[in-house]
C-alpha cells in the first residue's frame, strides 16, 4: 500500500501540512504571548502608576492627610488587587490596604487554568517569568509642590497579576491554535487525496497503454487532456511511441515484401530457364549464360547493397575530409550522365555557382549525387527535364535535383529514405534497383552534419535538396 504513488503523494502532503502548522503554531505562540507578557507587565507598571496619581490626588484635592483623602483612596478601584501602606513624612504609618483574602488563591488558580491546553505551566513560567507565590513591594516619595509629604509602599504578587479577561483571552487563543490546526490538517487530507488522485490518473492511464503497446496493440492512444505540462508532454510521446511502433511494424511487413521481391525475380527466372534447359526446351547456349550470368550479378549486387548498408549503420563512417571544388565535381557528374539522359530524350540543366569549396569527402558526396541523378533518370519520362542547382549561402552549401517526371505518391514521402522502400510506381525491373541507395544518402550526407530533404507531388516530379556546410 505505501509503494503507491498516491498513498505517498497524500502522506507526503499530510506530513508537510503538519509539520507547517507545527512550526507556525510553535511560532505564533511564542511571538504571541511575549507580546502578552510585555503588555501585562506594562499594565502592572500603570496600574501601580495610577495608584500613586490617586493617592497624590487624594492628598492635594483634600489638602493632606485626612479621613476625606483616605476614604477617597479606599474607594479606588486600582488598589483592590494590591496591598497598600502610606505613610507620612516622618515614617509613621497612617493608611494601610490589604488585597482581599482570597486574591493569591483566585491568582493561582488562574494561573493553573491558563496552564491548560497549548500554554502548559511551564510554558507560562518560561513566558511570563512567574515565580508561584512571589510578593513583591515597590516604594515612591509622595511629593507635593515639591515637598515630600510621605511615601508609600505597594505590595503584589509578581510580576503582575492575571485577570479572568486575561485568562479567557489565552484560552480563546489556544483554542483558535488547535482549531485551525484541526481544519488544516481535515484541509491537507481532502487536498492530498484530491491532489493524488489528479497526478495518479493520468499515469495510471499511461501505464495501461503501456502495457498495451508491449502486449501488441499498437493502436492504443490516450485521449486524456491533461493540464499539467510534463503529463501531458509523457502523454504525447506515449502516443507518438504507438504511431511509430505502428509505422515501423508496417515497414518491416513492406521490408519482407520488398526482399522477397527483390529476391523471387531473378530466382524465378534462373529456375524457369534451367528447368527449360533440363526438359530440354532451350539448350545451354552462350545467350542463355549470359542471363544467367545477369540475374546471378543482380543478386550479388543486392547483397552487395545490404552488407554496405548494414556496415555504415554499424560502425561510425570514416570520412576523408579535404577541401575539394564542389562546383567542379557537379560539373564532372553531370558530364557523365549526358549521354544516358540524351539517349533517353531527357533534357539536364544546370545552374551551378562557380569556384564553391568545402570541406568534405569527395567521393561520399559524389556517390550521393550520383544516386539522385541516378533516380531522376529512371523516373523520368522522355521528353522531360532535370536541373541540377549549386548555392552559396554564408557557412552553407545548397544542392538540389529537381525533376518532372512520375512523382512520389504523398502516402510514400515519410518511408523513402528508409531501406529497401520503393513506392509502387517504382517497382518495375524497367527501372530496377534496390530502394537502398536513398537510405545510404541520408546517412553520407548525415555523416557530413548535413541533411536531404525531398519535395514531390505525384505526377509533376521531385525535388531533393542537400544542405551541407562548408567547413
Amino acid at each position: 500500500m505505501f509503494n503507491k504513488l498516491r498513498t505517498r503523494l497524500t502522506l507526503f502532503i499530510l506530513i508537510g501540512t503538519i509539520f507547517s502548522i507545527a512550526i507556525v503554531s510553535i511560532i505564533t505562540n511564542i511571538t504571541l504571548f511575549q507580546k502578552f507578557d510585555y503588555y501585562l507587565k506594562s499594565e502592572q507598571e500603570n496600574r501601580i502608576n495610577q495608584i500613586v496619581r490617586h493617592v497624590k490626588e487624594s492628598y492635594r484635592v483634600n489638602g493632606g492627610w485626612n479621613e476625606e483623602s483616605f476614604l477617597n483612596i479606599e474607594a479606588s478601584p486600582f488598589i483592590s488587587n494590591f496591598d497598600l501602606t502610606i505613610k507620612d513624612n516622618n515614617g509613621n504609618i497612617i493608611f494601610t490596604h490589604h488585597m482581599k483574602r482570597n486574591m493569591m488563591k483566585m491568582h493561582m488558580k488562574m494561573m493553573g487554568r491558563m496552564g491548560k491546553g497549548f500554554m502548559s505551566r511551564r510554558n507560562l513560567n518560561k513566558n511570563f517569568n512567574i515565580n508561584n507565590g512571589e510578593y513583591k513591594i515597590k516604594s515612591f516619595e509622595l511629593k507635593d509642590k515639591g515637598k515630600i509629604v510621605g511615601y508609600i509602599e505597594i505590595g503584589y504578587i509578581g510580576p503582575f497579576m492575571v485577570s479572568e479577561r486575561e485568562v479567557e483571552f489565552t484560552k480563546d487563543i489556544n483554542k483558535a491554535i488547535m482549531y485551525a490546526a484541526f481544519f488544516s490538517i481535515v484541509v491537507a487530507i481532502i487536498l492530498g487525496i484530491y491532489f493524488s488522485k489528479l497526478f495518479t490518473r493520468p499515469i495510471l492511464k499511461i501505464i495501461e497503454a503501456s502495457n498495451a503497446i508491449s502486449n501488441g496493440n499498437l493502436d492504443i492512444k490516450i485521449e486524456e487532456e491533461n493540464k499539467i505540462e510534463e503529463l501531458s508532454e509523457l502523454s504525447k510521446s506515449i502516443n507518438h511511441l504507438s504511431k511509430s511502433l505502428k509505422e515501423q511494424q508496417k515497414l518491416r511487413k513492406r521490408l519482407t515484401t520488398d526482399i522477397a521481391h527483390e529476391l523471387r525475380t531473378p530466382l524465378t527466372i534462373l529456375k524457369s530457364h534451367v528447368e527449360a534447359i533440363i526438359d530440354g526446351v532451350w539448350q545451354p547456349t552462350k545467350e542463355r549464360m549470359i542471363i544467367f550470368k545477369n540475374e546471378v550479378d543482380r543478386l550479388m549486387k543486392l547483397v552487395k547493397q545490404l552488407k554496405y548498408l548494414v556496415d555504415i549503420e554499424s560502425h561510425e563512417i570514416i570520412l576523408d575530409v579535404k577541401e575539394f571544388e564542389i562546383s567542379k565535381l557537379l560539373r564532372e557528374i553531370i558530364e557523365g550522365f549526358r549521354y544516358e539522359f540524351d539517349k533517353k530524350n531527357i533534357v539536364i540543366k544546370d545552374d551551378i555557382k562557380e569556384n564553391i569549396f568545402i570541406n568534405g569527402d569527395r567521393d561520399k558526396i559524389s556517390q550521393v549525387i550520383i544516386n539522385l541523378l541516378s533516380n531522376a533518370l529512371k523516373f523520368t519520362e522522355a521528353g522531360g527535364t532535370v536541373k541540377v542547382v549549386l548555392k552559396d549561402e554564408s557557412d552553407n552549401i545548397i544542392i538540389s535535383v529537381e525533376d518532372n517526371g512520375i512523382g512520389i505518391p504523398e502516402k510514400d514521402l515519410p518511408y523513402i529514405f528508409e531501406r529497401l522502400y520503393r513506392s509502387e510506381k517504382s517497382r518495375s525491373r524497367k527501372t530496377g534497383g534496390a530502394g537502398i541507395g536513398l537510405t545510404i544518402a541520408k546517412m553520407l550526407i548525415k555523416a557530413h552534419d548535413g541533411e536531404i530533404t525531398v519535395q514531390s507531388e505525384e505526377g509533376k516530379g521531385t525535388k531533393f535538396t542537400i544542405r551541407l556546410p562548408k567547413y
